[in-house]
């Protein structure tokens, strides 16, 4: 099967090439620099820049595969109006993906897309700063999940430095070493996430903006993958459980807080959510879908049960 992936050198997208090369499909690699992601007989970088190239040149590059799996997601920089250049981007692909007549498109989108389930209707998780906190906590919590937004931010930036500090503050409240410097780390990131200016950044409010270029849409096959909250560095263990429309949580007595996310939050490394993309590619069950998929996380197990004793 030829699978062309946009952003074969990105954090999901390289993991979804390596998986297809490994299973004998024929990718070809479609960035900027998708020769970052290295040589194989089964690869074929073909240099494209994403965010500005027209419909009809998508359409050219589409035309002769059988599935296309978008894993774009624009460079981060001052000069980058995220929002802007991400969902006219999508709104691009997804036309050249609708004319190109291939056989399944696969977009790879963001948690913020899925629901919050019966209890609060028509919200996602992009909607709710109760989430995000509960969302920033299990980042914080979690050394690979931390250093993995470090490195997509920018090793050194002001936000990747505040992301450490407050892993750094959370991590202290455990120990008899804690400091008051610590405690009102912890205090002013969370309060700035209840009660500051919208949290939410850009890219997971422009993921889920995307989404409504296939919510309904029958003109064409697709689906829709969004990533749990936990979406992480970690072992392949080929091991994974789906679900549709909502965020994955954990069952109601996981809960470590009163905030009615915290340690229910599921996740998945990205070597398997890559699985579970690679084989829905091969079996096609779940076109016209949105859904998401969570393994477990060896080494990844945080203790909620001491963060449930803070006061």
């Amino acid at each position: 099967m030829k699978v062309a992936v946009l952003g074969p050198a990105g954090f999901g997208g390289s993991h979804v090439s390596v998986e297809l090369i490994q299973r004998g499909h024929d990718v070809i690699g479609i960035s900027r620099h998708p020769e970052k992601l290295g040589q194989h007989d089964h690869y074929k970088p073909v240099v494209l820049d994403i965010t500005s190239a027209s419909i009809v040149e998508l359409i050219d590059v589409f035309k002769p595969m059988d599935v296309v799996i978008n894993a774009f997601n624009p460079p981060y920089g001052p000069t980058v109006y995220m929002t802007e250049t991400f969902v006219e981007t999508m709104r691009r692909i997804t036309i050249a993906a609708k004319h190109s007549n291939l056989e399944y498109f696969v977009t790879i989108g963001g948690t913020g897309s899925l629901d919050l389930g019966p209890a609060h209707p028509y919200q996602s998780a992009a909607d709710s700063r109760t989430f995000w906190l509960a969302y920033r906590r299990a980042t914080a919590d979690s050394e690979a999940a931390t250093y993995h937004m470090e490195e997509r931010i920018g090793l050194g930036s002001p936000m990747s430095n505040a992301m450490r500090n407050y892993r750094s503050a959370r991590q202290a409240l455990l120990t008899e070493g804690c400091t008051d410097e610590d405690k009102a780390t912890v205090k002013d990131t969370e309060t700035a996430v209840i009660e500051g200016p919208d949290p939410i950044p850009d890219i997971p409010l422009a993921a889920r903006a995307s989404y409504m270029f296939f919510d309904g849409n029958t003109t064409f096959p697709w689906t829709f993958v969004s990533p749990p909250a936990k979406y992480i560095p970690g072992p392949r263990t080929g091991r994974y459980s789906v679900h549709f429309d909502s965020v994955p949580l954990g069952p109601e007595a996981d809960r470590a807080s009163d905030n009615e996310y915290d340690g229910r939050l599921l996740g998945i490394s990205v070597a398997d959510l890559a699985v579970a993309i690679a084989d829905e590619v091969e079996a096609k069950t779940k076109a016209g879908k949105h859904w998401s998929a969570v393994a477990e996380l060896p080494g990844e197990q945080e203790s909620w049960e001491s963060y449930a004793k803070l006061p």
